[in-house]
């Protein structure tokens, strides 16, 4: 196998990392690979880190540029690309020796256009495999439509996409995945990683999902996907329109098909809850069936979504979080303050609110609360309802 795989890397302030993360792309045992480092505007030490990577091995090249986002820098990284596969790496992330050998294997035993591995989230001590939610094997034409279409961005269960949207987990055929990385809108900026991967897949109608884990992806707490952005709700309004332009052609954009429209309410739980409350109200968390302004809240769940949803009750005049717990907590009490759930018995509460956005890890915080003896009448999540009908939710959006 000689085709040229070319990885691009985005780097910003991850220069504890850094190092870590190049390394393993020059110990590839596939050693056809340009390796496309790109400095967006970092003012730590990941430039000379670049550079001097570069000065030793010759198939890297640096680009340095002034900062604008992930996806700006995977934009520059692609216009210089010259291979016929691409791989992403993230700066702060790293990956096994062996994974292109094996997803370019992949790519040329079964004729497709488009690879995906498991990952491995690293939390510090403890390593969860991830893998897709569909079963491994090999989906091409007929295959592809009757199995794949019909849940790739949403699958039935909420939330899971039928093929993980993260770029970094795959390889691509350069001439597919160049098309969607390259528009230039605000979908790529707001959605980069979903909105370039799973129409490039469902244009391509082929993949291979291996359930074997290459790529380690590291949690961090003060990462940009943890990071509150301004105006949310108005560009996801915005690209709204897009999402539907993206998937011409297939089956989400049929009327009866729901995925879209699940992806939505998702995005909007998770990163702008406030859109389903009326200010002029006393009850909030509506989604999760009202509580008083002033209840006394336990937060459980200190991920991306955990985060945004205690931003947002802080915000609240009035309002009180008495505790925030994660089974993680060791991992997370560095940079966050909380608890063990066991600590919940110490605590007076009218409710505790699950802020987890994955039905499968919300039936074992349940379990969880109720070995604690958590009356079920005080634990909270989305209603069934919404669940059942995502157009019931996205139709009490207010203050837009």
């Amino acid at each position: 196998m000689d085709d040229l795989i070319s990885v691009i890397v985005p780097i910003y302030h991850v220069e504890q990392y850094l190092e870590q993360c190049i390394q393993s792309i020059r110990n590839q045992t596939y050693k056809n690979l340009e390796i496309i480092l790109v400095d967006d505007g970092s003012d730590d030490q990941c430039p000379q880190i670049c550079d001097k990577h570069a000065r030793e091995d010759k198939r890297i090249k640096v680009i340095h540029k002034k900062n604008a986002g992930q996806d700006s820098a995977r934009k520059m990284g692609m216009s210089i690309a010259s291979g016929n596969y691409i791989g992403y790496v993230d700066g702060d992330d790293w990956i096994e020796p062996v994974m292109y050998e094996k997803l370019l294997d992949y790519a040329h035993q079964y004729e497709v256009d488009v690879v995906e591995s498991g990952a491995i989230e690293f939390w510090g001590k403890i390593e969860k495999n991830r893998t897709s939610y569909l079963p491994e094997g090999c989906y091409k034409g007929r295959n592809f439509i009757e199995k794949v279409e019909p849940q790739i961005l949403y699958a039935g269960v909420f939330f899971q996409h039928g093929v993980s949207p993260y770029l970094w987990s795959k390889l691509f055929l350069k001439e597919r995945i160049m098309k969607y990385q390259m528009i230039e809108d605000l979908t790529n900026i707001v959605h980069n990683d979903t909105m370039v991967t799973i129409p490039c897949i469902a244009e391509s109608k082929s993949i291979y999902i291996s359930y074997d884990c290459y790529y380690h992806y590291r949690v961090r707490i003060n990462s940009s996907k943890r990071k509150c952005r301004s105006n949310e709700v108005g560009n996801l309004m915005e690209c709204y329109p897009q999402f539907y332009e993206r998937f011409r052609k297939t089956i989400l954009c049929l009327e009866n098909d729901k995925q879209i429209k699940y992806y939505t309410m998702y995005w909007l739980l998770y990163r702008a809850p406030e859109i389903f409350d009326d200010p002029c109200k006393e009850d909030i968390l509506m989604p999760f069936g009202g509580v008083s302004k002033n209840a006394k809240i336990i937060l459980y769940g200190a991920g991306s979504a955990g985060i945004h949803l205690g931003n947002y009750i802080r915000s609240i005049e009035g309002s009180n979080i008495v505790c925030w717990v994660d089974h993680n907590y060791n991992d997370l009490q560095k940079n966050l303050e909380v608890k063990n759930p066991r600590e919940i018995i110490n605590y007076e509460y009218d409710y505790i609110i699950i802020s987890i956005l994955r039905e499968s890890a919300v039936k074992g915080a349940r379990s969880n609360l109720t070995d604690l003896g958590v009356p079920e009448e005080k634990i909270r999540w989305i209603e069934q309802r919404y669940i059942d009908n995502p157009e019931l939710l996205l139709s009490k959006i207010v203050n837009v």
